[in-house]
């Protein structure tokens, strides 16, 4: 007989059948299944895309057709109110010093009332900051059509200053080298480090650097200490750190650099508009005496008509600390920097006319116009006065005349910003 050994039994033709049609159901679940997940990761990755990337890239703004991005509105808005976290901290740290003493009361109140200002600037932060990108982008586009631009050497010297660092000057030597070496290589020394990140966009609030006040007995006087230049080093290590610090700000180096570009940008036109400004003018020569109400100019308007000496009156009557001692001498001024309603009374005057009560935001006034020039040299805090308002004036006008669309909406805002903002806000109870 054969030998009876372990045989592999074999499939039916029936079994063969059924396992060919599982192997082809099992495929076809894979199929599906893999499907859906394809479908789900598309889903997820859309919703990634929309909320992460292209919500970023969406419009926030136009102007003249030019947008400005949500993703760019954000850095902006992280910048800024990391900044005004800094001078929040900085103006808390000056009010905790000074203490209970009577004697600082004063600089408590200075405190306070600029931490108050700082605060209330917080709040309408989100929508201030668009408005100040919007004028960006209105000054870009006026500095294109200008020629104006700005290098990357400017910024890497304005970031140099902003941190206190000037550059080694060049030192002419003797004999014949037409070459000008550098003066000698700079050692480090230990500095300060900038606690407040530099802001490239003028905010308009103060921020105060006053000392702690000590009090000391005595008559000595103590010289302040002369602060040691910064080094190049010590500016390498001052600025990598303050990138460190933006990065954690979701902030990198190169959004770093645009606001810079945009603060020099700013004030290259600004200064490319005050180039235009006249440095002559119609000015008047005036003096005033200024009360509260229209009642008080009455017994004033008397004693002036009876022959009393104005200024004598002035310094007895106004109200306008800077000029009553002075008879209330206001000096020589063009139009553009008084306001409208003295402006115009005193334009109105021939020399040595003395007008009715004009009343303006300040109170009441008396007026006196001492002499008149047509074409009179303006004095620097005059021309100041003016070139500053020809470059509000054209920004004023750009903002009516531009084609300039909103979207902000308040989902924009980073919640970290919010946050922020909602931690000063708890500081004054505003």
């Amino acid at each position: 007989m054969p030998k009876q050994g372990n045989r592999t039994p074999q499939e039916t033709r029936k079994q063969q059948v059924r396992r060919v049609r599982e192997a082809r159901q099992e495929r076809v679940l894979y199929l599906i299944l893999g499907g859906i997940a394809v479908v789900v990761l598309l889903i997820l990755g859309v919703g990634y895309y929309q909320e992460n990337i292209g919500k970023l890239n969406n419009p926030i703004a136009t102007v003249n057709g030019v947008p400005i991005t949500v993703g760019a509105y954000q850095t902006d808005l992280r910048y800024q109110a990391a900044s005004l976290t800094s001078q929040v901290n900085s103006l808390e740290q000056n009010l905790n010093q000074t203490g209970s003493d009577p004697s600082s009361a004063f600089l408590k109140n200075y405190f306070q009332q600029q931490l108050s200002q700082l605060v209330t600037q917080f709040i309408g932060l989100p929508q201030s900051e668009l408005s100040n990108m919007i004028d960006d982008e209105l000054i870009r586009q006026e500095a294109a059509k200008r020629g104006i631009t700005v290098t990357p050497d400017e910024i890497d010297q304005e970031i140099e200053r902003q941190f206190g660092y000037a550059r080694p000057t060049l030192t002419p030597t003797a004999g014949p080298s037409p070459t000008a070496p550098e003066t000698g290589t700079p050692t480090l020394t230990p500095t300060v480090t900038p606690t407040t990140p530099p802001s490239p966009t003028p905010t308009g609030t103060i921020t105060p650097t006053t000392p702690t006040v000590t009090p000391t007995q005595g008559p000595t006087y103590t010289p302040a200490p002369t602060v040691t230049p910064m080094t190049y080093q010590g500016f390498q290590a001052a600025e990598k750190n303050f990138l460190a610090s933006l990065s954690a700000q979701h902030i990198n180096e190169t959004d770093f650099r645009k606001l810079i570009e945009a603060l020099l940008l700013r004030q290259k036109l600004q200064q490319a508009i005050a180039a235009q400004v006249p440095t002559t003018a119609e000015q008047v020569h005036a003096r005033h005496i200024l009360v509260n109400t229209y009642t008080e100019t009455l017994p004033i308007e008397n004693m002036l008509k009876q022959g009393q000496d104005f200024a004598t009156l002035a310094q007895k009557y106004s109200i306008d600390t800077a000029t009553k001692d002075k008879g209330g001498d206001l000096g020589w001024f063009p139009r553009g920097v008084m306001v409208k309603e003295f402006e115009d009374a005193a334009f109105s005057l021939a020399v040595g006319q003395i007008s009715q009560p004009v009343t303006s935001t300040f109170g009441v006034h008396i007026i006196q116009v001492l002499g008149r020039e047509p074409n009179r040299p303006l004095d620097s805090s005059a021309l100041q006065q003016l070139q500053t308002a020809a470059f509000n004036n054209w920004l004023q006008q750009a903002e009516l005349t531009a084609k300039i669309n909103r979207f902000y909406a308040d989902a924009d805002v980073p919640p970290e910003v919010k946050q922020q903002i909602a931690n000063v806000q708890a500081l004054t109870g505003q």
